[in-house]
């Protein structure tokens, strides 16, 4: 008898204990949905400004790049501009935002199509980076940010089509997880919204005057990091000559998943009346994985112009060293001749696919 009232006392504390913690789970989940829908985007390196700049000027641009660091450091609006004049490409809006994720990617071209409506006509992504496997990162206000629940679909969609094994995608998904759970719970949203940094550091000041460019050996001069990355490369000679050896390697990596997600997004903004193309970037660090996506986006959605300059063997004038930055990022004069290239192919992509409408016809 004794021990049945010891096991009733149990599991009325258990119950209790367990109500209490979700009514206090409950009202945490609820407190930071609310303090998500009243308290102001934070401010982001790169993105905050170029987002405000194109929300006060979006009617000068007809054509907007969304991509990660290779898109901000590697395409020059004018000399874009200069060679696809001939496919309606006036004005160039170069949307670059270093460590761009597929989540946040989503919402960038949700913002860019919503904003630029009636002048928006062609849009250029890149593909995005995966999605963080770093806890630290999955609770800065950055990631909180893009933590919304509008957009778990969008996390795990980036996650589970990126090329990489099963084990690692399932760890991406506990950070995102992690992440999710840190936000909703408002410790991290109440701290910021109660307690305040008196002085928050001032954002590096972003200067619009190349439409959103940034040449990565300018920057080299006031970033120590960037700088010191820079001269790695410089002092690696032989390193240059091995990493553009992954090309030729064998890789047995399915793309398939990354490359149905890539056409799933162009698919999406072509149906918002908007002229979707894709750009893969040169990057040395990804030479065995990229340019196999974009052949597979190329395969998949023949209906899409695929910029895929990550091919040494097709052109090679773009993989000279003196040409890069370090090993995943042009310089100035390497960004200005895959600039011109880009606006050529584009163009030419866009008239053999709309001399091949006319065929059909």
């Amino acid at each position: 008898m004794a021990m049945l009232k010891i096991g009733r006392k149990t599991r009325s504390a258990v119950l209790a204990t367990s109500l209490f913690v979700l009514s206090l789970a409950t009202t945490a989940v609820a407190a930071s949905l609310y303090f998500r829908k009243t308290s102001p985007p934070p401010q982001m390196l790169v993105l905050s400004p170029k987002l405000a700049h194109y929300r006060a000027h979006a009617d000068q641009y007809d054509t907007v790049l969304i991509g990660t660091s290779r898109t901000q450091f590697h395409i020059i609006p004018d000399a874009f501009e200069s060679t696809a004049r001939a496919c309606g490409v006036s004005n160039v809006y170069n949307f670059g935002v270093f460590g761009l994720t597929g989540a946040e990617q989503d919402w960038l071209i949700d913002q860019v199509t919503t904003i630029g409506k009636g002048r928006l006509h062609t849009l250029i992504i890149e593909e995005p980076l995966p999605e963080t496997r770093a806890a630290a990162d999955a609770i800065n206000d950055r990631a909180r940010f893009f933590q919304d629940p509008a957009l778990y679909r969008a996390h795990l969609d980036s996650v589970w089509s990126y090329s990489e094994s099963a084990a690692k995608r399932v760890f991406r998904t506990g950070v995102f997880a992690y992440g999710t759970a840190f936000d909703l719970s408002g410790i991290g949203r109440a701290a910021s919204r109660f307690f305040p940094e008196p002085a928050p550091e001032p954002l590096r000041a972003f200067s619009m005057r190349e439409d959103g460019f940034e040449a990565l050996d300018d920057l080299e001069k006031t970033t120590a990091d960037i700088k010191a990355r820079n001269d790695a490369f410089r002092a690696d000679v032989k390193g240059f000559e091995t990493t553009l050896a992954l090309y030729a390697a064998p890789d047995d990596t399915n793309t398939d998943r990354r490359a149905a997600y890539i056409a799933a997004k162009l698919e999406a903004i072509n149906a918002r009346g908007v002229r979707a193309a894709y750009f893969v970037s040169p990057d040395l660090k990804e030479l065995n994985r990229t340019p196999v996506v974009g052949e597979r986006v190329r395969d998949i959605s023949p209906k899409f112009s695929v910029l895929n300059f990550n091919r040494p063997d097709q052109h090679g004038e773009l993989f000279q060293r003196e040409l890069w930055a370090d090993f995943s990022h042009l310089n100035r004069a390497g960004a200005a001749k895959l600039s011109v290239k880009a606006g050529e192919e584009f163009c030419a992509l866009e008239r053999a696919r709309e001399d091949n409408r006319l065929a059909v016809r």
